[in-house]
C-alpha cells in the first residue's frame, strides 16, 4: 500500500489564489517583424468568421467593379468634345475615357513625356498609355484599362488579407468602388502601397522600399510609408543575430532610391520639360473642390502653407510615434502596427487637407481604414458620404457651376466631407498615440503572478 500523501505547505501566493510562475522569454533571432496582436478593448463591430469575411469582401468587390463598369462604359458612345458635359449630367465621368478622347481618338499614338505632356508621374503615364494600342477604339481602351485596375484592386485586397492586423473589408466592401474605381488610375498606386505594407510587416525592407518606390512613381501618396518605417527601424531594439539597424535602413532607402531613379531618370534626361510638367502643373493649381476652396482661399503662399502644414505635422507625429513604439517593442510586432497606423494617419490627413480634392481620393482613405483596422461605423458613414460627395462634385459641373447650387450645396458638402475624413484621422491618431505609450514587456525571467486554482 502506498503511503498517504502528506499535506504540503503552499506558498502564500498560492493560498491567495495566485501562484508564482517564471515567464521565460527568448529574444528573437529573426530580422522579421512579428505580427502584433491587436489591442484588447471594445469591439468595433460584429464580424463574420475570417473565411466568410474574405469571401464576402471579394464578392462585394467584384459586384462593385461590375456595376462601376456598367455605369461608366456608357460614355464610350458619346466621345469627343461633348463627352465631359454629357458624363457630368449622367454621373458617369471617367478620366480614362476623357483622356482617350483628348489624345488617342483620332488614331494618334503620342508617346508619354516624349511627345505629350502628362500631369501624372511617369509610371502612371505609361500605365494609362499602353492600353490605347489595343484595337477597338475607346471601348477597348476603357475595358482593358478597367480590367488592369480590377487586377490592382484584387492585388491590394490579397496583400491586405495577408497583412496581420489589417482589415481588407474597408477597401473591398465599400460601394464607393462603383463610383471611384473607373474614375481614375488610383487603384495602381493603392495596390503598390498595400504590397509595400505587407513586405514591411514581414521584415523585408528591401522589397518594401522597391514597392514604395514604384508607388511613388505612380502617385506620391505611397510615400506615407517611408517616415514611420524609418522611425521604427532606427529606434527598434537590436536583436541578437539579426541584421543591424543600419543595414535594414539602408536596404529600404537604397531600394527606394534606385527604383525611383530607374523609372524617372531616363525620361527626365530625354524630355526634362515634359517630365517636370507634373510638378509645374500641380504647383500652379489653386484650391479645387477642397476645404480651402470652400473657404474661398486663393492661390498664394498662405494656401500652400495651410495645405502642406497638416501633412508635415502628421508626418512628424507618425515618425515620432513609430519610433517610440519601437523602443517599447515587446517582440510581438508593436512597431509594425505603429508603422501601419502612422502611414494611415498621414494618408488621411493628406487627402483631407490637400489644396486639391479629387473624388477618387476617397479610395486612399478606405485603404488607410484597412491598414488601421478602423471601426466599421466609420466605414459605413464614409461610404455613404462618398456617394453624396460624388453627386455634388459632378452635379455642380452638370449645372455649369450654378451659383446657388455651388454655394448652398457643393461647398457645404466639401466642408462636411473634410470633417468626416478628419474624424477618421483623429481615431487613427488616438490609436497611434496609445501604441506609442503602451508599456513594454517585463525583463526576462521575472516572476509574474498568474491566476491559479481557487
Amino acid at each position: 500500500m502506498r503511503p498517504a500523501p502528506q499535506p504540503v505547505a503552499r506558498p502564500r501566493a498560492a493560498r491567495d489564489g495566485m501562484k508564482p510562475r517564471i515567464i521565460a522569454a527568448t529574444a528573437s533571432t529573426s530580422s522579421r517583424w512579428i505580427p502584433a496582436p491587436e489591442p484588447c478593448g471594445k469591439r468595433t463591430g460584429v464580424m463574420p468568421s475570417g473565411q466568410t469575411l474574405r469571401r464576402l469582401t471579394l464578392a462585394l468587390a467584384l459586384l462593385w467593379l461590375a456595376l462601376g463598369y456598367a455605369n461608366v462604359v456608357r460614355g464610350t458612345a458619346h466621345l469627343g468634345p461633348r463627352y465631359r458635359f454629357w458624363s457630368f449630367q449622367h454621373l458617369c465621368y471617367s478620366d480614362v475615357i476623357a483622356m482617350h478622347g483628348d489624345r488617342y481618338l483620332g488614331g494618334g499614338h503620342p508617346r508619354p513625356y516624349l511627345d505629350d505632356r502628362i500631369e501624372y508621374p511617369v509610371l502612371l503615364g505609361v500605365f494609362l498609355w499602353l492600353p490605347h494600342w489595343v484595337p477597338g477604339g475607346a471601348l477597348a481602351h476603357f475595358t482593358v484599362t478597367y480590367l488592369l485596375l480590377a487586377l490592382c484592386l484584387l492585388a491590394a485586397l490579397a496583400a491586405l488579407e495577408r497583412t496581420p492586423g489589417a482589415r481588407a473589408v474597408w477597401l473591398g466592401a465599400t460601394p464607393a468602388l462603383v463610383l471611384f474605381a473607373p474614375l481614375n488610375w488610383d487603384l495602381l498606386p493603392i495596390a503598390l502601397l498595400a504590397v509595400a505594407a505587407l513586405a514591411l510587416s514581414r521584415g523585408r525592407e528591401v522589397r518594401a522600399g522597391a514597392w514604395t518606390g514604384l508607388g511613388i512613381c505612380a502617385k506620391l501618396f505611397p510615400g506615407v510609408l517611408v517616415l514611420p518605417a524609418l522611425g521604427a527601424l532606427a529606434a527598434g531594439p537590436a536583436e541578437p543575430g539579426a541584421r543591424s539597424r543600419r543595414r535594414r535602413i539602408l536596404g529600404l532607402l537604397v531600394a527606394l532610391g534606385l527604383v525611383i531613379a530607374a523609372v524617372n531618370l531616363p525620361v527626365a534626361l530625354a524630355a526634362p520639360e515634359r517630365w517636370a510638367w507634373f510638378f509645374v502643373f500641380n504647383g500652379q493649381r489653386g484650391a479645387e473642390n477642397s476645404l480651402w476652396s470652400a473657404l474661398h482661399l486663393g492661390k498664394g503662399p498662405l494656401l500652400e502653407a495651410l495645405s502642406a502644414g497638416p501633412l508635415l505635422v502628421a508626418s512628424a507625429f507618425s515618425l515620432w510615434a513609430a519610433a517610440r513604439a519601437a523602443t517599447r517593442g515587446d517582440g510581438q510586432g508593436r512597431d509594425v502596427r505603429a508603422v501601419r497606423l502612422g502611414a494611415a494617419l498621414t494618408l488621411v490627413v493628406w487627402i483631407a487637407t490637400n489644396k486639391i480634392w479629387s473624388p477618387q481620393y476617397a479610395l486612399y482613405g478606405f485603404l488607410a481604414g484597412a491598414l488601421a483596422a478602423a471601426p466599421l461605423s466609420l466605414f459605413g458613414v464614409l461610404s455613404a458620404a462618398s456617394f453624396v460627395d460624388y453627386w455634388a462634385e459632378f452635379e455642380v459641373r452638370g449645372r455649369r457651376w450654378e451659383p446657388a447650387f455651388r454655394d448652398l450645396v457643393f461647398q457645404p458638402v466639401n466642408l462636411a466631407r473634410t470633417v468626416l475624413w478628419l474624424a477618421l484621422a483623429l481615431w487613427i491618431g488616438r490609436e497611434l498615440l496609445r501604441e506609442s505609450r503602451r508599456p513594454g514587456t517585463l525583463p526576462l525571467n521575472v516572476p509574474l503572478p498568474v491566476p491559479g486554482p481557487q
